[in-house]
């Protein structure tokens, strides 16, 4: 009874810190992108919505990658992969925590200009960025329609 409990514990871990790494993952990927974009003075509209299309589309590849890399029923040391989850976490954050911290700053002052006019652009797009708003919530919709039809799949076979 208690190994079945603790595997149990570990693979509400796996999935818990699986989810976490890959949100983490794609903010910090749709960070570095967008900060590219307005250094190379791209328009602020695309700027706005490229990264978080960028970071949809990563979030799924992962995701979709994920549940079937676990879906098998192989046999897994779950403490195992528990704790380079747990590692990964960690260093994804960070990573996050460091480019925002020092990245920022650094390329605040050195394209002080690009920065400028990327924050005009944005001026007067609030409808499009109240739009751009529900992709967060897009994720946690795709996320369960995909554990659903995995689930669904697994069950028919």
């Amino acid at each position: 009874m208690k190994r079945i409990q603790s595997d149990f514990i570990n693979n509400l871990g796996i999935g818990a810190f699986a989810f976490f790494s890959i949100l983490e993952f794609c903010g910090l990927i749709e960070y570095i992108f967008r900060n590219i974009l307005i250094i190379n003075k791209t328009d602020s509209i695309m700027i706005l919505w490229l990264p978080e299309i960028v970071s949809l589309i990563i979030f799924l590849v992962l995701i979709v990658w994920l549940i079937n890399k676990f879906n098998n029923p192989t046999e897994i040391n779950t403490r195992k992969v528990l704790i380079k989850l747990i590692g990964m976490f960690f260093g994804i954050i960070t990573l996050q925590f460091l480019f925002t911290y020092f990245g920022t700053d650094y390329l605040m002052e050195k394209y002080p200009t690009e920065f400028d006019s990327y924050i005009d652009g944005r001026k007067g797009n609030y409808e499009l960025q109240g739009y751009i708003a529900f992709i967060p919530i897009l994720k946690y919709v795709i996320f369960g329609i995909i554990l659903l039809s995995k689930k669904t799949v697994a069950n028919n076979v």
